[in-house]
């Protein structure tokens, strides 16, 4: 049996880096705490009530210039509440002194009001997916508002996930987004786990298609993690599982918008009356205006 190399430097580069973040994080007294305490009091002088005067004080480790503290000020334009109770969980791990951001963008030939239906019904939009691509994408809404989620692909990929913004600072409603989420991964009999800050812009390039720009930012607890991490094979590896999954939603949503439904009928979760609403709604927009 040819075993492809690649993925064999992929396979091993990631068990590396697991071996190595939780050595770290081993040697680390409560460092997400202090590092949210000091992050948000540098960047944006404010003060978490939870924050003694000695927490907030800079980490000598850290240069809070204009690059460390972009993400910050971003957020907080876009509408971030510094005293959400949401953002806390962000905060702890934005503030680490290593820090790596996979960018990722691109143009969908799908609309603006299809992207933002797909976004708003995430549930629906993974078993579209499922019907068109033939994967196992599920994702559950865990709170009423459909702010927190979890999801996975049916094999090895697994998340839990927080929706902390949908706009721009009130602009753009459906057109920027904002997730803070854990996740796991599978890969021969290794479970990694990791955090991730995911900030989505789409923006309407004519009334067929969109184009965006994706990025995760991630905090490795090291330095040798961080070089790991910053790795071409590490990042395209990181990329190539993001641009799976946009590449599954474009195709899906195409061939409905086609007019293809030989897929959804086929599709046995789509048999159930909780589906009919959303098939229905999703026509609509579909359609040709």
């Amino acid at each position: 049996m040819q075993i492809r190399t690649d993925s064999l430097n992929s396979q091993l580069i990631i068990i590396l880096a697991l071996f190595i973040s939780t050595t770290l994080y081993a040697q680390e007294s409560d460092p997400g705490h202090l590092a949210m305490c000091s992050g948000v009091k540098q960047c944006l002088n404010y003060d978490f009530p939870q924050c003694s005067a000695e927490e907030k004080k800079p980490n000598p480790d850290i240069k809070y210039n204009t690059e460390f503290c972009a993400p910050y000020i971003e957020l907080r334009q876009r509408g971030l509440k510094t005293d959400d109770p949401r953002s806390r969980d962000l905060f702890r791990y934005m503030g680490r002194k290593y820090r790596v951001t996979y960018k990722l963008n691109g143009k969908l030939p799908i609309s603006k009001e299809i992207m933002i239906y797909l976004f708003d019904n995430m549930e629906f939009t993974a078993q579209l997916v499922n019907a068109y691509r033939k994967t196992k994408y599920t994702i559950t809404y865990d709170s009423p508002d459909r702010k927190y989620f979890s999801g996975d692909n049916g094999d090895n990929l697994f998340g839990n996930f927080m929706w902390l913004l949908n706009d721009s600072a009130g602009r753009d409603t459906g057109m920027h987004h904002v997730f803070f989420g854990r996740g796991r991964t599978k890969i021969l009999r290794w479970n990694l786990y990791g955090t991730a800050t995911a900030i989505l812009d789409m923006k309407e390039s004519d009334k067929k298609s969109v184009i965006y720009e994706f990025r995760a930012i991630v905090s490795p607890s090291g330095p040798i993690l961080n070089s790991i991490m910053n790795l071409s094979l590490f990042n395209s590896v990181v990329k190539g599982k993001i641009k799976e999954i946009i590449d599954n939603i474009e195709k899906a949503a195409n061939e409905f918008s086609k007019g293809n439904r030989k897929p959804i009928s086929n599709h046995a979760p789509f048999k159930e009356e909780k589906w009919k609403k959303n098939l229905l709604e999703f026509e609509e927009v579909t359609k040709p205006h």
